[in-house]
């Protein structure tokens, strides 16, 4: 396996100027220091701070007096200099000088670190990577002159600093990042802390992420590699394999139905001549199968026009990427250099949007894509952490299939668009309706065929955070770089009223979900703490395992809590977590589990159930019982019994899905006078989807308007706290389109309205499934989720019953 790249080491770190008399100051003050010449280390400490008060020195040069005054017993002079820290915008700095102030509080004296300090301490992030609070600091905030203290000879040895000592040192580098000269983390020398007592052996502790999920304790943790990948990712081949086998048949089964249905509705009217398609009755699989592998092999190209066409997607060569991202070309160069490939093809995309994705069949013909937003928005560490995203997907050889599928999504979605989008220009209404209807047509195919993918689109975003990590070494930049991108996709969606349709379209190659990043970006850009904004309901759920069938990627909590515990696992930055959610944790409840699986329960008893009779008419024809012996392998017992068992499934979970309290006039006033907010609804949310959770919300309408939107499947509300998608429950919701013009909310975009229904959770998605939607008292629309439920569920009985009744 490739070794470990960190862009951030020396050797990959470009050769620029910094300030020879800074760098030699700031090593001799932590030389003086660990010499125990606290005197001269003092000085040169203050000398430092004076002499250059706009360096990232600054800031540690005041963290070096502290511990000067902290080693000669001066509490006072200490405490001043730390309430200086205090007034810095860094939120890490002023977390530190908190610790020190308390500390100072505590014991005016200097206290015997114990064995669990000691051994922590020696484990330092070295990298200096802050993946939290970009928040620059002022470095004229805090170069007050700090009193000069009298001579005083130090009474005690030195010993080994608290572990808060490491977060410091990142709060300082965060604290210089706007400054002229680089951050000296990088290097071993200036990190270095004073020994601890050889005569103390303490094994190193265990990590808890639970307990440990702050920036300040990465220090504390003992660094250890995480465990390696496999050379050769069988698992995700094997997915692949029968990805593309099931790929084969349902696209071959489509079809085939899609051209005898045609045939038998030319067929049908008695022409006087007669009308048909010639050998529409022959197979075609062989066909088929060469169709789809030379579009396969030929996909890298034709998405290339695709995108140059549409999106006017061109190159970007590496000195224009330089620009933006040194680090990124240095990682591009020693990972292809390490595989022996050449680099990949880099493209840009001119548009404002947050795009990052990538296409091909191998590494050769692969080409990595960002938009001129992700590029001008996003800093060096984030760009860095998303192509190493990309490149893990190259490594894993994970790109083909899901390429492949990526090429017919494209094209339907766009298709879709395109019919939309001409629609809406007409004025006679029948042709209006008729390209609406074949519009919608094209986008239940795109939702088709992209369910058939969203099984192995997570297989490859688990391998894709794995491999990153092992490349790397470094899952605080990943975790800083899919946050980062999680605001940048709920900023555009607020400033452009719906998401770009390349976040739709292509949804399955690119790092994060556009659908799960809306709600959280949101609340994150609002300035909601992580942990009560997305880890409680999404990466804490007993249940998260079970509802992930309609997620593309791996639920992003999920996600950044393991890039957490790897962090903490290498003694890197993690989160910062808030303890009390990891305090309780809610039990699975296997009827409720049930409840929400109803249809696939209800599937496997009626199939349980035909076999069963079907044994027993087996038995009884040995017997010659003629009047039972028919149910001995009748087909239309087992497929009945199949259709019925969905039926009844689907028909038990109606009222737990569909609560009536939304419906009652009390509920409806009460949920009106004090209506929830988004934050709320997240903080709230109930463990599993089934269990809707009756809701009002207020703000404005965001969306598609016209055809794009017939089945409210590009409609959110923006409220005063964030964002929220909404769902029309109803399953042919575009027919309310067609039948519910003047009356439907695509004609209501952009204006303030109010949102009745249940809030769901699932897959790392919220939502909202509409009951009612209000413009005023005089304009409404209402969707008749649980009409629709009951009716849907009772044909799907029926025609279980006619099968049944009329036989094999």
């Amino acid at each position: 396996m490739a070794q470990p790249i960190d862009p951030n080491s020396p050797v990959s770190a470009p050769n620029f100027q910094s300030a020879p008399s800074v760098v030699d100051s700031y090593q001799r003050a932590v030389a003086a220091f660990k010499a125990k010449n606290y005197a001269q280390a003092l000085a040169l400490f203050q000398s430092l701070g004076q002499q250059q008060p706009d360096s990232p020195y600054s800031v540690k040069a005041l963290m070096g007096q502290v511990r000067v005054y902290q080693q000669l017993g001066q509490v006072e002079q200490a405490s001043q200099i730390c309430q200086q820290l205090q007034k810095s915008p860094a939120a890490q700095v002023q977390q530190w000088a908190e610790q020190v102030m308390s500390q100072l509080t505590e014991k005016p004296t200097r206290a015997q670190p114990g064995p669990m300090q000691q051994a922590a301490s020696t484990s330092t992030d070295l990298s200096g990577f802050v993946p939290l609070d970009r928040s620059l600091v002022s470095p004229q905030n805090l170069t007050a002159s700090a009193p000069h203290p009298q001579a005083v000879p130090p009474t005690t040895d030195a010993q080994s600093q608290p572990a808060s000592d490491g977060l410091a040192e990142q709060g300082a580098e965060q604290a210089g990042a706007a400054a002229h000269y680089q951050s000296l983390f990088h290097f071993q020398q200036l990190n270095e802390r004073p020994a601890a007592n050889p005569q103390v052996e303490t094994p190193p502790a265990a990590v808890d992420p639970r307990a440990t999920a702050r920036p300040g304790t990465a220090s504390r943790a003992k660094s250890r590699p995480s465990p390696p990948l496999p050379k050769h990712a069988w698992a995700l081949w094997l997915g692949q394999g029968i990805t593309a086998i099931a790929l084969l048949w349902g696209i071959n089964w489509l079809f085939h139905t899609a051209l005898r249905a045609v045939d038998g509705f030319l067929r049908w009217p008695k022409w006087p001549v007669q009308l048909g398609i010639p050998y529409a009755p022959q197979t075609y699989t062989i066909g088929v199968a060469i169709g789809i592998v030379l579009l396969t092999l030929a996909n890298p190209w034709i998405l290339d026009r695709i995108l140059a066409l549409g999106y006017r997607q061109k190159s970007l060569s590496t000195r224009q990427l330089q620009a933006h991202s040194p680090r990124t070309v240095r990682l591009l160069r020693q990972v292809c250099r390490q595989q022996g490939w050449q680099l990949p093809e880099l493209r840009l995309i001119p548009d404002t949007a947050p795009l990052c994705f990538s296409y091909g069949w191998l590494p050769r013909n692969t080409r990595i894509v960002v938009s001129q937003g992700l590029l001008d928005q996003q800093p060096d560490d984030v760009l860095t952490a998303l192509y190493s995203y990309e490149l893990a997907r190259m490594v894993n050889h994970s790109l083909s299939i899901l390429s492949a599928v990526g090429l017919p999504l494209l094209l339907l979605h766009s298709g879709y668009r395109w019919l939309a989008t001409v629609g809406d220009g007409l004025t006679q209404p029948l042709a209006r309706k008729s390209l609406g209807i074949f519009a919608s047509a094209l986008y239940g195919l795109f939702w088709l065929l992209r369910q058939m993918v969203l099984w192995l689109s997570r297989l490859c975003c688990s391998w894709g955070d794995r491999r990153a990590v092992a490349l790397t070494q470094h899952p605080d930049h990943l975790a800083e770089g899919l946050l980062s991108l999680t605001r940048a996709i709920a900023t555009y969606l607020q400033q452009q009223s719906a998401l770009h349709p390349l976040h739709t379209s292509l949804e399955i190659l690119m790092p994060i979900s556009s659908r799960q990043a809306i709600t959280p970006g949101s609340l994150l850009i609002a300035g909601h703490p992580l942990s009560a904004s997305l880890l409680p309901a999404g990466g804490l759920s007993p249940y998260r395992q079970w509802l992930r069938v309609n997620a593309s990627h791996e639920p992003l909590a999920e996600r950044l809590l393991w890039l957490n515990s790897q962090a903490l696992r290498q003694g890197r930055p993690g989160l910062t977590l808030d303890h009390q959610i990891f305090a309780s944790t809610a039990q699975i409840s296997l009827p409720l589990l049930l409840l929400q699986k109803a249809p696939l329960v209800g599937l496997s008893l009626g199939g349980s159930l035909a076999m069963g009779l079907w044994f027993i008419g087996g038995i009884v024809n040995r017997f010659g019982w003629q009047r039972l012996s028919w149910l001995y392998q009748d087909p239309s017992i087992l497929l009945g019994g199949l259709w019925l068992g969905l039926g009844f499934g689907l028909l038990l979970r109606i009222n737990t899905l569909f609560p009536d309290d939304v419906k009652s006039p009390q509920a409806r006033h009460s949920l009106t006078t004090s209506p929830e907010t988004v934050a709320t609804l997240l903080q709230a949310t109930a463990p599993v989807p089934i269990q809707g959770r009756p809701v009002t919300l207020k703000g404005k309408l965001l969306g598609q308007a016209g055809i794009h939107n017939w089945g409210c499947q590009d409609l959110y509300l923006n409220d005063a706290s964030g964002l929220v998608k909404l769902v029309n429950p109803v399953p042919l919701g575009s027919l309310q389109g067609l039948l519910q013009a003047r009356s439907h909310p695509l004609q209501w975009i952009g204006r303030s309205v109010t949102v009745i229904g249940w809030g769901r959770y699932g897959g790392g998605m919220l939502w909202v499934d509409i009951n009612r939607i209000d413009l005023d008292h005089r304009h409404s629309f209402q969707a008749y989720g649980p009409i629709w439920a009951t009716l849907l569920s009772l044909a799907v009985s029926l025609l279980g019953i006619v099968i049944i009744v009329r036989g094999g």
